[in-house]
This record gives C-alpha cells, sequence and structure tokens, in this order.
C-alpha cells in the first residue's frame, strides 16, 4: 500500500540553534499497532501557552529528537479568533514512542504546503487538496457557466505527485485538467449525484439532494490543515425541508477528509440522512462494520475518456452508532443515518486511486480503510512537560 517508510519526514531540516529559547518536552504514542506514516499530531494551544507563555502562533516551532526543525501550524479549528492547536506530523513504528521539542521561536525554515483551498470566481467551485489527493464541490455560481448544473456532490482530483497542484490546475484550464500531463486529472464522473461523500436526505425510501452550495469561508489554509464551511439552502425533502452547513478539514498525509455536517429541518424534527458514493461504471460495492468506524466504498476502473487510467477507490466512513443501514440504489451507494436537527454529524470521505502508486489493488484500498477507522478513532497520545529555558 506504501512505497516506503520515510522516518524522518522530506520537511526536516536540522534548527539553528537560539538562545535562551524557553522549550517544553512532549512525547508522541502510537497506542495502534499499525505503523502510521504521516501522522497530525494535534497539541491543545491553552497546553502550550501553560507551558511557554512567550509562545505565539508565529513564535514557536517543533523540533524532533535529533534537533531538526518540522513544519509545524498553529490553527484556529472554528474560525472563532482563538487559536486551538500546535499541530506537526510524525511517522510512527507499531505502538512507538517518540519525544519532540516545542519551543517558544520563530521557525527558521520555509514550511512544506501540504494542505490548501481555494474559491475559483469565475466557476464558483471550491477546490482542495492534501499532498495525497483533491477534490472539489461547486457553488451557485456554476449554473452561469456552460458546466451549469444542479450538484452537491463531491468530485475527486487523482494525484501523482506529493506537490499542490489546485491552482496550477485552474491556471491550466477547465478542459485541460481532464487529462492527465504526469501530476493526474480530474478522471471522476459526479453529475447531479453525491459524487464521493455528498450528503442528502433519505425519506420514504428516497433520496433527496442538496442545490449547489451558497456561500463559501476558508477558515484555515495550511500547510498542515485546510478548513472551510459550506451552506446549503433549505430543500424540500417529500415535506420535511432541510438545510446544511458543511465544515471541511483537510490533514496533510491523509487519502481522506473529515466533514461535519449541521443538517437542520424547518420544524425542528430528526431527520434521516444519507451519505455515500455514486457508481461509477463497472463499480463494484462493499460495507465493512469490523473496525472502530464503518465504512462503506466503490471501487471501478477509472472511465478511460480523455485518456483515463488505472483504478480508483471512493469511501465514506461514518460513526456506528449512527447507522441505520446501507442501500444500493440506481445510480448510488449509501449509508443511511441519524441526525438531531442542529446538532453536527462527522462522516470521513476517502479516495485513492492505483497510479498514484500508494494502491496496488482493491485488497491494498480494504486495507487502508481498516487502518483508517483505526487511525481516526486512536489519535495520537501526547504528553506535554514541563518547560525550561534552554541555553543552546
Amino acid at each position: 500500500m506504501i512505497r516506503h517508510l520515510t522516518l524522518l519526514g522530506a520537511c526536516a531540516v536540522a534548527a539553528p540553534l537560539a538562545a535562551q529559547a524557553p522549550r517544553a518536552t512532549l512525547r508522541a504514542e502510537n497506542t495502534l499497532g499499525i505503523t502510521r506514516v504521516d501522522e497530525m499530531i494535534a497539541v491543545p494551544w491553552s497546553a502550550v501557552r501553560q507551558r511557554l507563555a512567550a509562545a505565539t502562533p508565529e513564535h514557536v516551532r517543533v523540533l524532533d529528537a535529533a534537533g531538526r526543525e518540522l513544519t509545524s501550524q498553529v490553527v484556529d479549528d472554528d474560525g472563532d479568533g482563538t487559536s486551538d492547536e500546535l499541530l506537526f506530523q510524525g511517522t510512527f513504528w507499531p505502538n512507538e514512542t517518540k519525544d519532540f521539542t516545542v519551543e517558544a521561536a520563530a521557525p527558521t525554515a520555509k514550511p512544506k504546503v501540504k494542505t490548501f483551498a481555494r474559491h475559483d470566481d469565475p466557476r464558483d467551485d471550491v477546490a482542495w487538496e492534501s499532498d495525497r489527493i483533491a477534490w472539489r464541490v461547486y457553488g451557485e455560481g456554476l449554473k452561469k457557466t456552460s458546466s451549469a448544473m444542479s450538484s452537491n456532490g463531491i468530485d475527486i482530483w487523482v494525484k501523482k505527485t506529493r506537490e499542490p497542484i489546485v491552482e496550477k490546475w485552474y491556471g491550466k484550464g477547465h478542459d485541460s485538467y481532464h487529462v492527465d500531463t504526469g501530476e493526474g486529472a480530474d478522471f471522476y464522473d459526479v453529475g447531479e449525484t453525491l459524487g464521493a461523500g455528498g450528503i442528502g436526505v433519505w425519506r420514504g425510501d428516497s433520496l433527496y439532494r442538496a442545490d449547489n452550495f451558497k456561500a463559501w469561508k476558508i477558515v484555515a489554509n495550511g500547510p498542515l490543515r485546510t478548513i472551510f464551511e459550506l451552506r446549503y439552502d433549505p430543500y424540500d425533502a417529500a415535506g420535511q425541508r432541510v438545510s446544511e452547513v458543511k465544515r471541511v478539514t483537510q490533514d496533510a498525509g491523509q487519502n481522506w477528509f473529515k466533514q461535519e455536517s449541521t443538517l437542520r429541518s424547518a420544524d425542528g424534527s430528526d431527520i434521516t440522512y444519507a451519505t455515500g458514493l455514486f457508481k461509477q461504471p463497472a463499480a463494484v460495492g462493499i460495507e465493512s462494520k469490523a473496525q472502530p468506524l464503518a465504512w462503506l466504498t466503490a471501487w471501478a476502473p477509472v472511465v478511460p475518456k480523455s485518456g483515463g487510467h488505472g483504478e480508483l477507490g471512493a469511501a465514506v466512513l461514518v460513526e456506528k452508532n449512527r447507522l441505520v443501514d446501507w442501500k444500493e440504489t440506481g445510480n448510488h451507494y449509501l449509508a443511511i443515518l441519524k441526525a438531531r436537527s442542529g446538532v453536527p454529524v462527522t462522516n470521513y470521505v476517502a479516495a485513492g486511486w492505483t497510479d498514484s502508486g500508494d494502491f496496488r489493488d482493491v485488497k491494498d484500498w480494504w486495507k487502508y480503510l481498516d487502518a483508517a477507522a483505526q487511525r481516526i478513532a486512536s489519535p495520537i497520545r501526547v504528553t506535554l512537560g514541563g518547560a525550561s529555558a534552554a541555553a543552546r
């Protein structure tokens, strides 16, 4: 599934010495018996400030055990203007524990951007990416273009490169990024469906979808985590009017993103909702409840138009306590779940392409989803020690 294991991230560089930089020790523990590559490590910012009063979002850095500076990010997860977490990445063998140092000192290395989002004004798209995969959703303005359609579906852009591509591909133009010139392409067909992981209402044994998003806001934009919000106006689902506010969180190093959806019914009633996958030609669907999160996936050869090649897996990972049923319709594989009006629900959406080099076949993909469900349910355990002034 993974071509090689890099124990020291490519973004790690030797850290110049800073005189009398206040520092705190940090221990990170992989509690799972699986290897975790480029795993996100999140430290509450309040805990950092408690130990390092001089730390600010611009004046903090993380060093590994060898003293090399790692790319890090202080993120405001909810967009309220207050920093919430200090983020950095590490790679862990099964059940491995690693030590790091957090310093109240400005980073000296230019961060390597691994996540990014942008709004494309001409098309009213929001597209985003990690260093593994990219995605797109459609806004109301799309209806004014030659590609006009009503869709809350999520598009997949497959990548062969770990470098950012979203800005570059928009620069090439709509027709050009549907052709692989060496970095990947937009081979996925969405149309007026849920695409990969869109959300609709399930009512009367039928699926009802929202229209295109009406408003967007980017909350955080890399280098390790990107967050944005979308607003979908109320739509009718067999007499129940439902709106959605969706928050997407994309972390570096992952083929999945987190989507938190707040669904509201006009009368405050509970909502039975669906998330799932458009059935690409020759797709095969499978579901599993064997891990902490249940998952549903579709695997299919990439449609060969525009030179499409390889095979593609798309998946949703959902909370088992919300799951009501699995459904297959004429054009979707669906997970049916329960939500309270106004109470956020969390699902994860994943995609993987054989020609990225990360997945050999569908069995690799299933193993990845099993591991993803475990990793999401068991974040790296962090212990932040006391502070000291390091004369270095």
